[in-house]
């Protein structure tokens, strides 16, 4: 397969096509699911920014800093103050100082979070099989080589840093082929 160069854009109108396809689709899937995965939360009583929130609380292993959740959901400090405010007010998590240094303020999740978080973890594997059992199982199989191989060359091309988010237990993989 030949990768797609700059030059080739400007003078090949068909790529050009192909490539506004691309980029349309691609912008269309997003936000269907963006959408589809808020409207999820909310049934759970969470909002998208909480959710993002307390998955990386309960991913870090230990209790993280209001700073180092505020760097990691793309927040600011305040945003997350209020943020984590609201979590402590469901019983989601907990907040507390550092006995180390009582300028840090440290947050844990509760059994109530971790509890929530794989329901939501289900809710969002239960509406990505029942969208691709409309995919004959070869289908589903391209496509999951397709998005990784662009996620591959997406961090090639933009050397991103940023950590991969958490691997859940039940895979795309199979859930492309039926499997658990």
């Amino acid at each position: 397969m030949k990768p797609v160069d700059t030059m080739d854009t400007q003078e090949d109108p068909h790529l050009l096509e192909q490539l506004a396809s691309i980029e349309h689709l691609l912008l269309r899937v997003s936000w269907l699911e963006q959408r589809r995965f808020a409207r999820d939360l909310a049934t759970l009583g969470l909002t998208v920014p909480q959710f993002l929130a307390l998955r990386s609380v309960l991913h870090r292993g230990r209790q993280p800093t209001m700073t180092a959740l505020a760097d990691e959901t793309w927040q600011r400090c305040a945003t997350v103050t209020g943020i984590v405010d609201r979590l402590v007010k469901m019983g989601l998590v907990t907040r507390q100082r550092d006995t180390s240094d009582r300028r840090r303020v440290l947050v844990e999740p509760t059994p109530a979070a971790r509890e929530l978080l794989d329901k939501a973890r289900h809710t969002r594997e239960r509406r990505l099989r029942e969208t691709l059992t409309h995919l004959p199982a070869e289908d589903a199989q391209e496509l999951l080589r397709l998005l990784k191989l662009y996620l591959e060359a997406f961090g090639l091309q933009y050397e991103e840093t940023e950590e991969t988010p958490p691997q859940p237990e039940s895979t795309v993989d199979n859930l492309a082929d039926g499997t658990d």
